[in-house]
């Protein structure tokens, strides 16, 4: 309350400060007014007067000349102007006519009615002129020059304030003495006074805050509201009426008013204050005994808060007694609470030791029995081995059939898990897809690797639930120890860095650790973060191997092959990081890079005048079981404009049987939205004919290993004549891959094989080189590559 008081008597203040520096503004307006028009009926009056003389004009000018120096001493007049109807000077008190008395004059004629200005040099005069008909009808200009000493005399009087003309050049931006010249004669002590003034303002006070709020300054015990009255000039825009208000008696009245209200509030404080002490003594007596008692309740001394002597009731019954009560009841069923508690905390731990959706045995018990057989290793040498595994792939069955499936798959894989355990051994889920294995009491490693055999055949045979067919494997890591100092946080840590080490192997299989493979580990979390910094900075790029027709040598489109420019290791090789990151969630990004400078690339093509060649981009698994990549190749072909069918996605096997209903209902949408699809490495994983004829792929490419084996190997020729001749049947066609000399192409033409790529082709080309290549071997269409093979073709 006191504060809202102060402020009000603040603001109150600044509000008789703006009334002073609005009444001060309206006197100064209206004493020019008043003089102005005084002046005008003067003029019109002589005039009047001298109507009936033969010339009216030279009268009127021969009585200015005569009344010259009594309208200087009473009416502050500095110098007459008189003009005929054609402007010509009749009459004039100064030798000289200023360029500012003309124009002011010239007004008249114009507007044909009175004009009045201000006009500045050392010191302000009011410029008025004035039309005067004569006894011919023709119209005569009076001009005045008139001091403004006057006006500041009665805006003296009226506001009892310092008065004095000040001007400011344009580039002022903050007030001091050396930025003002004060114009008008001013006896010496006002002149120091208002130097004074001006220097004791703030240093930060600008121009237009003074100009628009003013200002409140003090000096010699007196304070003083400081502002600017704006004079309208010819010559000058910051002419001002410098106003000094002596405002002390305000000043001390509301320092009065302050001083009374703090010293009233403080008072009433000190009683209020004093007065609730001795209300609430009584009452803190009373919660310091019960504060007192309470933390027994903490220590769960129930016996001895109830022991303790509560302080007699009063006579009317308060908030006090119902807490110290309430209090009571809580003790009681703290108690009770207490007793609930620890007959269900053992209940509670049996919990917190087992997985509820398999019923294993969780990290936690690991750690403990872990822990338990290192120990027992001081009494019983021998190892203990952990062997630590997950589901490959698991993530994309989540993904595309959902978590109820996903959890009815990690109930059956729970299952197989615990078939090759011994009662003395101890199979746990860790959580996801991860699961662990305890062995205990083992004397050679080699039973470890048993176990690990074991798992692998019980993940030959497929997982059924809810009527899908799931082909799963597992990759595991093995570590052991047969020192009972080992930390088991480390053994386990060891395992699982075998586990990632045998999945980046491909997978379906298991690894023992080795120092080795933490050297590695450590080098794939930074290779990982080397690859994101290089995809920012853009040191990816691709190289584009040529796939012509066979029979024709028509350049069919090129596939695009990843390199990685490191800027440190140099030219990093695709066999060395593709397999290291494809199972991280930054494949996924890079994926996605792949397809945009795919598409750019075939944009440029269709710019340079090749749009009919198509790309090939190879897809890891995770990029394609990715949700978004069919409507972000979608919003690409739409982007661009560019045919669909000019992108080619190859898949490899591992990629086909991972998920065979997921991946055939993917390719289904593709090949509907008008995309081309093959499958790369073919019959060098798990697919089958059985697995091609029912999915829509367009291309089966033909290892380079078979390719290859071709000129020594029977079989091989024999393998690949078959394949061509089994997927033309299944109305896809043929790609040869790591075509390197002549021969082969001369059997793949006997074999009708459709497409092929490789060395003796062209070798894979740099993007930046690619336009320059093209120019060069691209001719009607064709590759051309060398006069042999042109020769072979011809024979076909």
């Amino acid at each position: 309350m006191t504060l809202l008081s102060l402020k009000k008597i603040n603001n109150d203040f600044l509000v008789e400060q703006n009334d002073i520096k609005q009444q001060t503004q309206s006197q100064y307006n209206l004493l020019n007014e008043m003089l102005l028009s005084r002046l005008e009926s003067w003029v019109e009056l002589f005039g009047q007067l001298y109507q009936n003389e033969p010339d009216q004009i030279q009268a009127l000018a021969d009585s200015f000349a005569a009344r010259f120096d009594f309208l200087q001493l009473n009416w502050q007049v500095e110098g007459i102007w008189l003009f005929d109807p054609k402007a010509a000077l009749l009459y004039s008190t100064e030798p000289n006519l200023a360029p500012h008395i003309l124009a002011n004059t010239e007004q008249v004629y114009i507007e044909q009615r009175s004009n009045a200005t201000t006009y500045c040099e050392q010191y302000c005069s009011k410029i008025l002129s004035i039309p005067i008909l004569d006894n011919t009808g023709q119209l005569n200009v009076v001009t005045l020059s008139v001091g403004l000493v006057d006006t500041l005399a009665f805006l003296n009087q009226s506001t009892k304030a310092t008065l004095a003309l000040v001007h400011l050049p344009e580039d002022t931006g903050s007030i001091s003495a050396n930025s003002l010249t004060i114009r008008g004669p001013l006896s010496k002590k006002n002149i120091e006074f208002v130097r004074t003034v001006i220097n004791t303002m703030p240093d930060e006070l600008s121009f237009e805050s003074l100009a628009e709020y003013g200002t409140r300054v003090d000096l010699n015990g007196q304070s003083y509201f400081i502002v600017l009255i704006p004079i309208v000039t010819e010559n000058a825009k910051l002419d001002y009426v410098l106003s000094a208000h002596n405002i002390t008696d305000m000043i001390q009245t509301l320092r009065s008013y302050q001083r009374n209200i703090l010293i009233t509030a403080s008072t009433v404080f000190i009683i209020a204050l004093f007065v609730f002490y001795i209300l609430t003594n009584s009452v803190r007596r009373r919660l310091v005994s019960l504060a007192a008692r309470l933390p027994l309740l903490a220590q769960r001394d129930f016996d001895g808060f109830r022991q303790q002597v509560r302080i007699s009731k009063h006579l009317f019954r308060d908030e006090l007694d119902t807490l110290s009560d309430s209090a009571y009841e809580l003790a009681e069923r703290l108690e009770q609470l207490d007793k609930d508690v620890l007959a269900k905390t053992t209940e509670l731990e049996n919990i917190a030791m087992y997985d509820q959706l398999t019923h294993l045995p969780n990290r936690n018990m690991l750690l403990f029995q872990l822990k338990q057989a290192v120990l027992n290793l001081k009494r019983e040498p021998g190892y203990a081995v952990v062997l630590i595994f997950d589901l490959d792939d698991f993530k994309k069955v989540n993904d595309s059939h959902g978590h109820t499936t996903g959890d009815h798959l990690l109930q059956e894989a729970a299952a197989r898990f615990q078939s090759v355990v011994r009662e003395t051994d101890i199979a746990c889920r860790l959580g996801g897809d991860e699961f662990a294995i305890l062995l205990q009491h083992i004397d050679d490693i080699s039973g470890a690797i048993i176990v690990a055999e074991k798992l692998l055949e019980r993940f030959r045979s497929p997982i059924n639930v809810d009527n899908s067919r799931f082909y799963v494997s597992t990759s595991i890591g093995i570590a052991f120890t047969n020192s009972c100092d080992t930390d088991v946080a480390e053994i386990i840590r060891y395992a699982d860095i075998a586990m990632y080490d045998a999945k980046s192997s491909g997978g379906n299989g298991y690894k023992l650790y080795n120092e080795a493979m933490s050297k590695l580990a450590i080098d794939k979390v930074a290779l990982e973060d080397e690859a994101r910094s290089a995809l920012i900075n853009d040191h990816f790029s691709f190289a584009l191997q040529p796939q012509i027709e066979l029979k024709t040598g028509k350049l069919v489109g090129f596939e695009a092959l990843l390199r990685w420019n490191h800027p440190v290791r140099g030219a990093v090789s695709p066999g060395y990081f593709i397999p290291i990151l494809e199972n991280t969630e930054f494949m996924l990004s890079l994926g996605f890079w792949c397809i945009e400078n795919a598409f750019k690339l075939l944009d440029e093509f269709r710019s340079r005048g090749y749009p009919d060649l198509k790309i090939a981009i190879n897809l890891a698994a995770i990029q394609f079981l990715d949700p978004e990549l069919i409507p972000y190749l979608q919003e690409k072909v739409r982007e661009t404009g560019l045919s669909a069918d000019l992108i080619e996605l190859e898949l490899t096997e591992r990629t086909l049987v991972s998920d065979v209903q997921r991946t055939t209902e993917i390719m289904h949408q593709l090949v509907k939205l008008g995309f081309i699809i093959s499958i790369d490495d073919f019959g060098t994983g798990y697919s089958s004919l059985s697995y091609l004829k029912n999915m829509p792929a367009h291309y089966i490419k033909i290892d380079r290993a078979f390719v290859d084996g071709m000129l020594s190997s029977n079989a091989d020729k024999e393998i690949v004549a078959s394949t061509v001749t089994m997927v033309q049947k299944l109305n896809m066609q043929v790609i040869a891959e790591g075509i390197e000399e002549q021969t082969q192409i001369d059997m793949l033409l006997d074999f009708d094989c459709d497409m092929a790529q490789g060395y003796f082709i062209a070798r894979p080309i740099f993007q930046q080189d690619l336009f320059a290549e093209l120019s060069e071997h691209y001719i009607d269409g064709n590759w051309h590559y060398g006069p042999a093979h042109h020769a072979g073709l011809n024979q076909s």
